[in-house]
Order: structure tokens, then sequence, then C-alpha cells
């Protein structure tokens, strides 16, 4: 198995429906294609990281090359692997906000403004802070606190990083909404996406 963490820019501005897209892409094709991961997205930027068998990572990274939507793709790191960092998640995501990054440990001066191509590919330390807190033993602060040998701790810490993922998802398909809604064209496409979190998120409880 490889990963492989790469960065890559926007041809044009991501709105929130086109990142659910994007997502409800991944989450129905990576599994069957044995891949997991994480993407952070920000200030125009993709940052990711992709585990799976050398065939699936590299047909994805060809797909991913030649996405009109993505530009200036930089590769930051391809290793060879025998465990994953990121084995519960299809597809981790999160939206960086200059909020959220005052939680990130070591991050305190760094802003939103700065998670940027040009930025990263030369500061391998921050890319790794970026990326750290979302494995599986780092979700947060809280969870970096617990004690991962016990199973009911492993169980809770999965837990925790399951609602992160809802919540970050719930936030898309309001955002979605109310785009739509604030240009007028609130359509069945946006009432679905409406439903279909509902239903997840009743489906959790």
């Amino acid at each position: 198995m490889i990963r492989i963490t790469y960065l890559s820019e926007e041809t044009a501005p991501f709105s929130p429906e086109a990142l659910l897209g994007l997502l409800t892409q991944c989450h129905a094709n990576n599994p069957r294609r044995g891949l997991t991961g994480l993407l952070v997205y920000g200030n125009g930027t993709f940052l990711q990281s992709l585990e799976g068998e050398v065939a699936a990572v590299d047909a994805l990274m060809e797909k991913i090359a030649r996405d009109p939507r993505h530009q200036n793709l930089r590769m930051l790191r391809r290793e060879s692997i025998t465990e994953r960092l990121h084995a519960d998640w299809s597809m981790g995501f999160e939206r960086l906000t200059d909020e959220a990054l005052k939680n990130v440990p070591g991050l305190r001066d760094f802003s939103l403004k700065e998670f940027n191509s040009e930025y990263l590919s030369t500061h391998a330390e921050v890319v790794e802070s970026l990326l750290d807190r979302h494995r599986a033993p780092h979700w947060d602060p809280l969870v970096r606190e617990l004690d991962a040998r016990d199973k009911l701790i492993v169980d809770l810490r999965q837990a925790l990083a399951t609602l992160r993922q809802r919540n970050e998802m719930a936030a898309l398909v309001l955002d979605a909404v109310i785009e739509s809604a604030d240009q007028g064209r609130l359509a069945d496409a946006q009432l679905d996406l409406c439903r279909s979190m509902l239903k997840t998120l009743r489906a959790a409880r």
C-alpha cells in the first residue's frame, strides 16, 4: 500500500453544494476501490491524503490531475505503508476557518490566508500538524487525552470523530441551502440534500 499527500488549487470557487458533490462522490466510490483518506479545504486550496493499493491510488491521482476543477497540483509525499492512518474514513473532511485553526496545537499564529500551495509546500511541519489531529488517535484535544488501550475508549474516540464528520457535512448542506435560497433558486436538489442529511442524522440517534 501507499499513501500520497498532495496540494491543489481550485480553478473556480467551490460552493458548499460543489463540496458536497465532491464528498458524496468520494464516499460512494472510495470504499469499493479500497481507498481511505482525508481532505482539508480552505482558502481555495485542497490538502489531501490518500491511502490504498498502489494501482488504486495512482489511478485516482491521474484522474485528479485531469480534473478541470483542480490546478497546480503539487505532490508533497509518496510513501509505502503497512497500515493506514485514516482507516476509518472513505474520505474524512474539514473545511478550515480561522476559528478552527486556533485549536490546532502549534499553529496558533497560522492563519487561513497562509493555507495555500506556496506556503504549505515549504512548511512540512504545518502540513503534519493539520493532518495529525485528524488521524485516529488525534482527532481533537479531548481525544488526544484518551488512552486507546481500552475498548470503551476506542469506541468513544470513533464516536467523537464520526460526530465531527456529521457536523461538517450538515454545515455544508445548510450553507448550500442558504446560498440557493439567497439566489432565489432553491430547487429539488437542495431539498433532497436536506432530506438525505436528516435521514442520516436520525439514523445515528
